[in-house]
């Protein structure tokens, strides 16, 4: 075997997919906690333990994606329509993430993409464990708010669908995992750079 030829295509293949074998394995985590807090126990969305390492990930992002969050309320609140500044905060923790994505976007930062891609995933299935919430009210709110502070309660009751909170839920769940499977195999659809060489031949 060609040591230096193997070493050629591995350095870049590790390059361009290292990130997306982390979010892969952290995906795993991600969905089975959320997917047990829907299912059978809204608690599952803040106690579940995660592994030494990604807990730190994942705290770091649950609290900025919860510091979002609340700031969309006041942002939104602006506009003095009560059901947008409620549903404000949900807006606000998947636009800038949504956002995040466009920058990177337009500047080529593949791995700005991907990570941004995989947290506006996160937003959405972070809702849903929120929207299944809704009628039970059982999650406990950030300063201590009463249950009639409660988001989706607020929000799927002004739309009559508070009895259908679990399909709103699996629905934002799906949307979810589809937006965390694209972070993974993003690279994957990145076409290969092709070197150009000029050729300006003086005769």
């Amino acid at each position: 075997m060609d040591l230096n030829n193997f070493k050629d295509k591995l350095v870049p293949f590790i390059k361009k997919y290292w990130l997306s074998a982390i979010l892969a394995l952290f995906s795993w985590f991600i969905l089975k906690q959320f997917y047990l807090a829907i299912r059978f126990n809204i608690f599952y969305a803040v106690l579940y333990d995660q592994p030494f390492g990604f807990g730190i990930i994942y705290f770091l992002m649950d609290n900025l994606t919860l510091i979002i969050h609340e700031a969309g309320h006041t942002i939104f609140g602006i506009f003095g329509w009560r059901f947008l500044t409620i549903l404000g905060g949900t807006l606000m923790q998947m636009l800038i993430p949504f956002l995040i994505v466009i920058w990177g976007w337009f500047n080529k930062k593949q791995f700005i993409i991907q990570a941004s891609l995989y947290w506006l995933g996160f937003a959405w299935i972070d809702s849903a464990a929120y929207a299944d919430d809704a009628l039970d009210k059982a999650m406990p709110l950030i300063g201590n708010l009463p249950k009639s502070a409660h988001d989706f309660g607020n929000l799927l009751s002004s739309i009559n669908l508070l009895e259908q909170h679990a399909t709103v839920a699996w629905i934002m769940y799906s949307i979810g995992l589809l937006i965390l499977l694209f972070s993974v195999i993003y690279p994957v659809l990145i076409p290969e750079e092709t070197e150009y060489i000029n050729l300006d031949l003086k005769l």
